[in-house]
């Protein structure tokens, strides 16, 4: 990670995706490995020009546009009201206060919460209170499909901190019973 939350964004959006690439009137198409900032260039792999000619690796100087093709996100724009939280979720915290400022300066938390098709929260609790807080009516959210195992197990790995306390606590006051 870079000290340029930017730079952050461009990476992740980029780096390992499908992308289209045009530049000087040519158009090349394959994988993004690494955009170099200062220079606003693009390393690819694997690509097509022009839908023609197979080049491999290139080094694609000053595009005029990057475009994912296959995207793996999907963002949405939901009500907040139509989001509600996971079942096995502690309802007992309160956003930070920078988030709600995000929220009220961009009306966004600076990053999507995670939910599946039926509104169900997965991760990104706190930011969807806090964009509740600021006053918003919608916030986007990052759309999964997965099975109830999945969302399960997904919800786990995002609140391992949150379930270890709360299993430590049940064992401590069990031993004191």
């Amino acid at each position: 990670m870079s000290n340029n939350p930017f730079h952050d964004t461009l990476d992740w959006a980029l780096q390992g995706k499908y992308a289209r690439v045009v530049a000087e009137g040519r158009t090349y198409e394959g994988w993004v490995e690494r955009v170099h900032h200062s220079r606003g260039s693009v390393v690819m792999h694997n690509v097509t020009v022009d839908d023609t000619e197979e080049l491999g690796s290139v080094f694609v100087r000053t595009p005029d546009i990057v475009e994912v093709i296959k995207p793996k996100k999907r963002i949405e724009w939901r009500s907040v009201d139509e989001l509600r939280p996971f079942p096995d979720h502690d309802l007992d915290f309160e956003p930070k206060d920078d988030i709600i400022q995000a929220c009220y300066r961009n009306q966004y938390a600076k990053s999507f919460p995670v939910v599946r098709e039926d509104g169900t929260i997965i991760n990104g609790h706190k930011r969807i209170k806090a964009a509740r807080v600021a006053g918003l009516d919608h916030h986007p959210v990052e759309v999964i499909d997965v099975t109830n195992e999945q969302a399960a197990e997904l919800f786990a790995v995002a609140h391992r901190s949150q379930l270890e306390e709360t299993a430590d606590d049940e064992n401590q006051s069990t031993e004191a019973d």
